[in-house]
């Protein structure tokens, strides 16, 4: 890709003074992952932009679409996570804040369908698996049709819009990682980190403001200003 592929757009930056907008070609993203710019994805994006929807209101997603999973690029993919079965899935949305952490061990192929935005924060911000504080975050412009394979337990969630229409991503995650826990899962209680243990594969702390993430249980723990961004109009 040429390096102006990656460039912020000015109007974004314009529309958001208060942030400071990274691009994922720079040395910057090399903490959190690897851009993929030779993985031919042609028939995924045109594939999930075709077969998916961006909600109304809020952020979708599903773990595993079968017409994303039969495309013959997606065999390559498995190649990524050391031969580990995947689920390749989508996440879609309106979103504009952080409102949360997660992070996986494994990790996460993400393809930008549309323009997109990520918040990402290096694992060793994660104090005693208690708390971590947005302060830590950095934003990332991804552009659509950029691939990057995100490091285990880099901490993230779902993307954010560019622009006010909205975004669509694909997620390549090992199969079953989202899932339910297994009814009968017992955790270690003095094992921190099992509290925050929320789905297979996936360790998650909220905002308190996100009550969508808290009323589901999700541990109370990123700390601070429930960052957010203005997307172009």
């Amino acid at each position: 890709m040429h390096p102006s592929f990656y460039r912020v757009p000015d109007a974004l930056i314009t529309e958001n003074p208060h942030r400071m907008i990274h691009r994922i070609d720079s040395s910057r993203f090399n903490q959190y992952g690897t851009l993929l710019p030779d993985l031919k994805v042609t028939d995924l994006l045109e594939t999930a932009q075709k077969l998916t929807a961006i909600p109304q209101e809020g952020n979708v997603y599903v773990a595993s679409l079968p017409e994303l999973e039969a495309l013959a690029e997606t065999a390559s993919l498995q190649s990524y996570f050391n031969g580990q079965n995947i689920q390749v899935g989508y996440c879609n949305g309106r979103n504009i804040s952080i409102n949360g952490a997660e992070y996986h061990k494994s990790p996460e192929l993400f393809i930008a369908v549309t323009d997109c935005l990520q918040f990402l924060t290096p694992f060793n911000q994660l104090k005693d698996f208690r708390a971590v504080h947005t302060n830590a975050a950095e934003l990332f412009y991804f552009p659509k049709g950029s691939v990057a394979l995100i490091k285990e337990k880099v901490l993230h969630l779902a993307p954010l819009c560019v622009h006010q229409e909205g975004f669509k991503s694909i997620i390549v995650l090992p199969k079953g990682t989202n899932e339910p826990l297994d009814t009968g899962l017992v955790h270690n209680p003095e094992n921190d980190e099992d509290k925050l243990l929320f789905k297979q594969n996936k360790w998650m702390l909220a905002h308190p403001d996100r009550i969508q993430l808290t009323s589901q249980g999700v541990t109370v723990g990123l700390e601070g200003e429930n960052l957010s961004i203005r997307p172009l109009h």
